[in-house]
């Protein structure tokens, strides 16, 4: 991050800006000292740091400086920790507000100045845990995607911003608009959608464009959500998860590939909403942002909804399809994380104005994806340790599934479980002597 040597960043907490006169950063070190008759000096023991302390001393000016200061003194009083934007050190996650005080005075007019302190905080373990780990995991998985979508929304408002110059980034905010209205189309088509539920088209108005775009870029979401969840209730209840979580993959797939068949086939059907803005045709780099907020939305939701099929069919899930369903899901986020660090790199290569704002919502997204990848594969791993021991074997005998079942557990109705178990078998009804069998301890 070269840019940072000339450049720092707007101060913020909890995506709460406000301006800095001066700061104050102390930390210190747990020490043990341990000494001996005799001898000079002591021996002194390291307990590592007490994490850093931050005392910034903040203002707000201007005709809506009280606004702005409830805004800030609102997620002051919120529990929990939360990001600080350091004006120097860039992002400090897991600060907690301490302490605050703001003070006004007659003789400055709208203007008020403030004290906080800051503490890094630290997640604690917990003392007690709960036999079944993976309902913990459900819930922390959950509130991470919620937070998620919500910074998704702040961080579509810097990609295609049009304030000092943010234009200037993808080009003509005309040609930007346009592409979203195409795509919103192209989406509500895709799943085909109400289009008196879903309005798609509107008309170009630089003055009421920032507010345009959260209507549509919401609309999309709803539509997203909404597609998604209507195709995989009719495959959760026939199919196994595997199957499930491929038919909904395959679906987001070929979603992410609208932009791009909008591009070349911009005189079909499928660009009819960028008509209406005058807009004779989309470059490339007018859709790039687009296709990158779709394929977040897309993909969130993929996972949300990947959650929801493992927890419906937690007890005949296999482990084998847990670990595809991982390794997938996984590679999906990886690529976000490169498209994000992609659109830094790029708005920092023409030296926008912007770059530093795209640095912070950049980081921020990217660390929150990080924290789903972690968790998912967290929950992962407590669903398949909610099931028996697996163990492999060589069948005995040559016969059906069903004889494999009575020798295995005395039950001829647990044949369909191991035919879960051995996806490779070619036939459940010609089993060959010294073939390998999967099976459960109990």
């Amino acid at each position: 991050m070269t840019m940072w040597k000339n450049n720092l960043q707007k101060a913020s907490y909890k995506n709460i800006a406000f301006d800095v006169i001066s700061i104050n950063d102390k930390n210190e070190k747990s020490l043990v000292r341990h000494g001996r008759p005799f001898a000079n000096g002591s021996d002194i023991e390291d307990l590592g740091s007490q994490g850093r302390q931050c005392q910034i001393a903040a203002v707000y000016f201007g005709s809506s400086f009280d606004s702005q200061l409830i805004k800030l003194l609102t997620v002051l009083e919120e529990p929990g920790a939360g990001t600080l934007v350091h004006p120097v050190l860039g992002l400090l996650p897991n600060m907690i507000a301490a302490s605050w005080s703001f003070r006004t005075e007659a003789e400055a007019v709208n203007y008020v100045a403030l004290d906080i302190t800051f503490f890094e905080a630290k997640e604690s373990a917990p003392l007690f845990l709960f036999e079944n780990q993976w309902l913990v995991k459900l819930e922390q998985i959950q509130n991470s995607l919620d937070q998620f979508t919500q910074q998704l929304l702040a961080y579509s408002n810097v990609l295609l911003t049009v304030r000092e110059g943010g234009a200037s980034i993808w080009g003509s905010s005309n040609g930007v608009f346009a592409a979203l209205c195409g795509v919103a189309g192209s989406v509500r088509r895709f799943f085909d959608l109400d289009p008196l539920l879903y309005q798609t088209s509107k008309n170009y108005s630089s003055i009421t464009f920032s507010q345009d775009v959260r209507g549509l870029i919401d609309t999309m979401s709803s539509m997203v959500c909404s597609g998604l969840n209507n195709e995989s209730n009719f495959g959760t209840g026939s199919l196994s998860s595997r199957q499930a979580f491929d038919l909904i993959g395959n679906r987001v797939d070929i979603l992410n590939q609208l932009p791009e068949n909008i591009l070349h086939n911009q005189n079909a059907q499928e660009s009819q909403e960028a008509a209406i803005n005058h807009v004779q045709r989309i470059a490339e780099i007018q859709m790039k942002p687009v296709a990158q907020i779709l394929q977040f939305q897309s993909t969130v939701y993929l996972v949300q909804i990947t959650v929801n099929i493992i927890e419906i069919n937690s007890d005949h899930v296999t482990a084998n399809e847990l670990q595809l369903i991982n390794s997938n899901l996984r590679l999906r986020i990886q690529g976000l994380i490169n498209s994000l660090r992609g659109t830094y790199d790029y708005a920092e290569n023409i030296k926008s104005i912007n770059a530093a704002a795209f640095y912070t919502q950049t980081t921020i997204l990217i660390q929150m994806l990080a924290n789903i990848a972690a968790q998912f594969n967290d929950y992962i791993l407590s669903v398949i340790n909610q099931k028996p021991p697996m163990r492999t074997r060589k069948a005995e005998i040559s016969g059906t599934i069903h004889q494999m079942a009575y020798l295995l557990y005395q039950d001829l109705n647990r044949a369909s479980e191991l035919m879960r178990l051995n996806p490779h078998l070619c036939h459940p009804s010609f089993i060959k002597r010294n073939d390998w069998i999967n099976y459960y301890v109990k």
